[in-house]
């Protein structure tokens, strides 16, 4: 399996907000408080504005410690990032010469032609973005906020360095403008998705194509999907925003600034902490078990007649949730004379009075339609609609009585939906299979 450190540590792509409101305010400072959600797990952030600066501080995710704040600093025309730990500090310009952005929508200008002299490696990350107004308003604490859609696509050379696989990112959210606060769109993450950066030996260029009318603005509400991966594989994740809270009271200057005492770094890897993906995502699992413990009801004395199969998570290295397709498989694999059981082990589904255990993996998934074929359908397209895998998968049930192979299916091919929708697909059809077989 792939790891990919979360999007919202990973790519930074920042949020413009513009100083035209028709809201007036005595105090122009506001701090705001902000909860962030990914696969069953939450964060949540708290975000200090002030005019032309802003500071965020995130907390970890499933006791992953993070000391990484970043300030804004929009009159400076840079990102500062602290490590509040290790006292170190990074600045990045907002802009450079390694970064080209041309608007698809404006009249073409003449420029002279150059031709860049570099003894440096690097290729050429191009990035796709779309922004559609939906024309829909309605009132968000005090603010008006507006109804914004995004798409961006960000395609890698073969030689660039920064990133090797494509990646779409979509944005379905609510944004309001607050009272002088102004700060471009960033289209050029700051690190790649497996979580590196620019490196002073190898240096990519990056050339954004911008469309669509609209603009974005503070997100009070967003929901973004982060579709990654190539020829390797494909992930995909979705992560929900929502403000608790946002208050209007002057904030300390020294928020905004660089503290006393700090050294600057030589580059942003050396502010990261150590992210324990492998931790992480075993806490996913291990709250969804401990979320939904108890819920599902005993099974109780079975019934004469009824084969009773236990339904044993499936095995994966795809980017799924086993717990979740597993409680998916116990509600679909049910026939007149036949029920399931959601079991751990074949010892537990012997406790339980199963007849049958039911053992499934998933050998292969991988996204059906290529990330280059998905720019046609950018513009105007809705942020949520679904893709598409190639799912190979194996499903056997055994005799629990001598552990005989009873029925094995393989089920295969191309399903629709997000990864989990997809899979869930694919089992039903391996379900179908077993349950005719056992007629």
């Amino acid at each position: 399996m792939k790891s990919h450190t979360p999007i919202f540590l990973a790519i930074a792509v920042a949020i413009a907000a513009s100083c035209c409101s028709t809201e007036s305010y005595a105090q122009q400072h506001y701090k705001l408080r902000q909860s962030t959600s990914m696969m069953g797990m939450k964060q949540e952030s708290v975000i200090y504005v002030k005019p032309m600066r802003k500071r965020t501080e995130n907390s970890g995710y499933m006791g992953q410690e993070n000391n990484v704040v970043t300030i804004e600093q929009c009159d400076k025309q840079r990102m500062v990032t602290l490590n509040t730990k290790k006292k170190l500090f990074f600045i990045e310009p907002f802009a450079n010469d390694n970064e080209e952005v041309i608007d698809e929508d404006a009249k073409p200008v003449a420029k002279p032609k150059t031709t860049p002299v570099s003894t440096k490696k690097g290729g050429i990350i191009y990035n796709y973005y779309n922004i559609t107004d939906t024309g829909e308003r309605k009132k968000m604490h005090g603010f008006t906020a507006r109804h914004i859609w995004t798409t961006q696509k960000m395609k890698p050379s073969a030689d660039a360095c920064m990133m090797k696989d494509s990646m779409i990112i979509k944005t379905d959210g609510w944004y309001i403008d607050l009272p002088d606060f102004n700060c471009p769109v960033r289209y050029k993450p700051s690190q790649s998705p497996n979580g590196g950066s620019q490196k002073p030996d190898c240096m990519d260029r990056f050339v954004t194509r911008r469309s669509g009318k609209g603009k974005l603005g503070f997100p009070l509400i967003e929901k973004r999907t982060m579709i990654m991966g190539g020829q390797a594989s494909t992930s995909e994740f979705v992560t929900d925003l929502e403000t608790i809270e946002l208050i209007n009271g002057k904030q300390d200057s020294m928020l905004f600034e660089i503290p006393p005492g700090y050294t600057a770094a030589a580059s942003i890897d050396e502010l990261q902490d150590k992210f324990d993906m492998g931790g992480m995502m075993k806490g996913v699992t291990d709250k969804y078990k401990d979320d939904n413990t108890g819920k599902i009801a005993d099974p109780g004395e079975k019934k004469a007649g009824v084969l009773r199969v236990g339904i044993l998570e499936p095995k994966t290295d795809a980017q799924l949730q086993p717990p979740v397709l597993q409680e998916h498989m116990v509600g679909s694999f049910n026939a007149s004379n036949v029920e399931a059981v959601a079991v751990s082990s074949a010892e537990d589904a012997k406790s339980k009075s199963c007849d049958l255990l039911l053992t499934t993996e998933i050998l292969k998934m991988k996204q059906a339609s290529k990330v280059g074929g998905l720019l046609k359908a950018i513009k105007n397209t809705d942020p949520n609609a679904a893709v598409s895998f190639n799912i190979e998968a194996k499903m056997v049930l055994t005799n629990l009585s001598d552990g005989s192979t009873r029925s094995e299916q393989n089920p295969g091919g191309k399903y629709e939906g997000k990864a989990d929708d997809a899979a869930g697909k694919a089992l039903d059809e391996g379900t179908r299979l077993l349950l005719k077989a056992l007629k």
